[in-house]
């Protein structure tokens, strides 16, 4: 079994995303569970996806989040994570938050990171899987 890290953005478009963006997310995450990898997420991702709906106190869209989330195959977070983090952010270029997500994911031994951020296309230490909707028509 492969490990694909998913990127909370994946989650955000998947669920709140246009029609138009959707589509090609979705069809990403089925070819890569059809190509036999497991979606992993943490609790950095869930901080992330959930803070929007939380704040907005839409119960609904909390709840669709969270079947989602728990669905995943959920990392730990590592005792080293913030250490990891800082080095990855300073070779890769990252934000924090960005490092602390391929800090994990490199951690559990995860081969790819699911994204449609194109500031992940140039990683290094983990293969970027970056789903393209600049060009996804209306």
């Amino acid at each position: 079994m492969r490990f694909a890290y998913i990127d909370a953005c994946i989650w955000i478009t998947l669920v709140e995303g246009l029609p138009n963006l959707q589509q090609p997310v979705r069809n990403a995450l089925q070819n890569l569970a059809q190509d036999g990898w497991l979606f992993c997420t943490s609790d950095a991702v869930r901080l992330e996806v959930l803070i929007g709906s939380l704040r907005r106190k839409d119960e609904a869209l909390t709840k669709i989040y969270s079947v989602l989330l728990d669905i995943s195959h959920i990392l730990t977070i590592p005792p080293t994570v913030f250490s990891d983090a800082i080095a990855i952010a300073e070779t890769e270029g990252l934000k924090a938050m960005d490092a602390v997500h391929i800090a994990i994911a490199t951690y559990h031994k995860c081969e790819c990171f699911v994204t449609t951020d194109s500031h992940f296309k140039q990683l290094k230490c983990i293969t970027p899987y970056w789903i393209n909707l600049e060009n996804s028509s209306i």
